[in-house]
């Protein structure tokens, strides 16, 4: 009986040693392998979240750009009437300066100058009779239009009250006046106050998600600070390499530290102009504390870990049970875990034995290969299954995931949606003339420019050839909304494009259809977008046609045809 017990008790230590060794070799491989994918998965992610925060900074030039773009233009039109040409009737222009005041807030101030540079009407007649002949927006206006970058008000310190505690700050546009006998009569002159800025930096772009509370700042050519949340940092200058990024017309992101030696992930863009307006050559960073930023990379890799954990201590358990019969198999199994952590063998070999050992080994087998397919094909998947890859587009993958989210969104908001369907008219002639590799020039730019028409929660999808769609949501009225979308995507479609050198123009025609009164499910309406594309381009090409039922069922087959040259 002695014997007995003395083996029993020899075979329970052989068991525990072999159990507690298999779970040593499980957890140094699975500790090994989450390192080693942990890292590599949290740098592909944590390149993700970089891009994210350079992308807001780009949003935040473009928005910008727009919108200088947009009030240098309603100044331009403005000077061209007649009664401000002539300068004759102050009390009318008067009247049309204090109007616009009241529609536009942003222009704070509005002034006429006679042509020696006396104020003869002004918003609220601010400044009315004074001579600003020694300010820039006369200086530089009579010559030609001026776009003055942000600056204080010395002259209306007195007249507006300050912003957040801070003297208003004004960016200034004006241009000359002549009348009909191109005679110079004087020069019309406005200041935009800063506060717009400030408010699209507040709202516009507040982020969501990881990128929830970021910090926006705008930065001037001489590298000084016009904005930001950081106010002590308002009027001081930046040294960043980041900044230096921005200002050699980069998009990016980096791990930058800022004054005060905290790191933040720094995202970089430059407000370089929007269409002809050439821009201030401001910069925009927007940062995010470091460890706030890259929190999701540290949730994933601890994530990995803990699985791996788990999954090794079933195989322990496993082992526990099974070591008593399996010794020889696993001490096999083992030595070749060993081998593999030394790189001497890339696979566990098979291992012959009792029916659960060959399960182990085949679990481990498929756990390894599958750890090391993940890693491979994470970064890919995403951005394979939803973009086309040739003009980086959304593809009919992510127009069906994201339609399916914004009808919900629409019907939850009681809002509506615009479904445009978009074709490039004749564009096969330019494939025959210039070679494929200048019609995929001219895609990738229509792609380009078809992102900066719509706003940055609307899609833009590459369905094949020249034909693309937008899904874009509309607050007020959707017909309304929808066509000044389309004018403004003909506008752009229109500018020449440049490839190998030579300038090719082209056109597009635009299909309509409106969620939820044209149809309520996504084909439904990209069916509806497609006759009325057709009508569109029945009626001559370059234009835009709102669906109605009125419109003939298309014959697509002639169409597609005749437009593009097949026989």
């Amino acid at each position: 009986m002695r014997v007995s017990a003395l083996n029993k008790l020899l075979q329970v230590g052989i068991r525990v040693q072999v159990a507690l060794a298999t779970a040593l070799l499980l957890v140094g491989l699975t500790v090994l392998m989450s390192f080693v994918i942990g890292k590599r998965s949290g740098a592909d992610l944590q390149t993700q979240i970089g891009l994210g925060v350079s992308d807001i900074a780009r949003q935040m030039a473009d928005e910008l750009d727009r919108t200088m773009w947009t009030h240098r233009g309603e100044v331009s039109v403005l000077s061209t009437l007649s009664v401000l040409r002539e300068l004759q009737d102050t009390q009318q222009i008067s009247d049309i300066i204090n109007r616009l005041s009241d529609e536009i807030p942003i222009f704070t101030w509005i002034g006429v100058l006679d042509q020696d540079g006396t104020v003869v009407a002004a918003t609220d007649d601010v400044l009315l009779g004074v001579n600003i002949a020694q300010r820039p927006v006369y200086q530089y206006g009579k010559n030609g239009q001026f776009i003055g970058d942000v600056h204080d008000a010395k002259l209306l310190a007195e007249k507006f009250p300050p912003h957040n505690g801070e003297p208003i700050q004004f960016v200034d546009i004006a241009v000359p006046l002549f009348n009909n006998d191109d005679q110079f009569t004087g020069v019309f002159a406005t200041h935009l106050s800063w506060e717009w800025a400030d408010n699209v930096r507040k709202t516009l772009f507040a982020g969501q998600g990881i990128h929830g509370d970021v910090e926006i700042f705008v930065i001037s050519e001489e590298g000084t600070v016009l904005l930001g949340a950081d106010t002590a940092l308002v009027g001081s200058s930046l040294e960043l390499d980041a900044l230096e990024q921005a200002q050699q017309n980069n998009i990016g992101w980096k791990i930058s530290k800022w004054p005060g030696g905290a790191e933040y992930l720094t995202g970089f863009a430059p407000a370089d102009g929007h269409l002809d307006y050439a821009g201030l050559n401001w910069s925009i960073l927007v940062r995010q504390p470091v460890d706030e930023a890259l929190e999701p990379v540290h949730v994933l890799r601890r994530d990995i870990m803990a699985w791996g954990l788990l999954l090794s201590i079933i195989f322990s358990v496993i082992a526990w049970w099974g070591a008593g019969f399996f010794v020889g198999p696993i001490g096999h199994m083992a030595r070749s875990i060993e081998e593999m952590k030394r790189g001497e063998i890339d696979r566990l070999p098979d291992v012959d034995g009792a029916r659960e050992i060959k399960i182990l080994s085949n679990s481990l087998q498929s756990l390894l290969a599958k750890l090391t397919e993940k890693d491979a094909a994470l970064g890919q998947m995403e951005h394979i299954a939803h973009h086309d890859n040739l003009t980086g587009l959304g593809n009919r993958l992510a127009l069906d995931v994201y339609s399916e989210h914004a009808l919900a969104r629409a019907d939850r908001q009681k809002s509506q949606l615009a479904v445009m369907m978009l074709d490039l008219d004749d564009f096969k002639p330019i494939n025959d003339e210039f070679g494929h590799a200048a019609g995929d020039d001219v895609l990738r730019e229509v792609a380009q420019r078809l992102r900066h028409c719509v706003r940055g929660d609307d899609l833009v999808v590459r369905l094949g050839g020249d034909e693309m769609v937008v899904v874009c949501h509309m607050e007020n009225s959707a017909a309304a909304e929808a066509s000044v979308l389309a004018e403004r995507i003909l506008n752009a479609i229109q500018m020449p494009f440049i490839t190998g050198g030579t300038h090719v123009s082209i056109h597009m025609s635009i299909g309509i259809a409106l969620y939820p009164t044209q149809g309520r499910t996504i084909d439904v309406l990209l069916d509806k977008a497609d006759n009325a594309l057709y009508a569109a381009k029945s009626k001559g090409k370059n234009c835009f046609v709102l669906y109605s039922d009125d419109i003939a069922q298309p014959d697509r087959r002639s169409s597609l045809t005749q437009e593009r040259g097949f026989s």
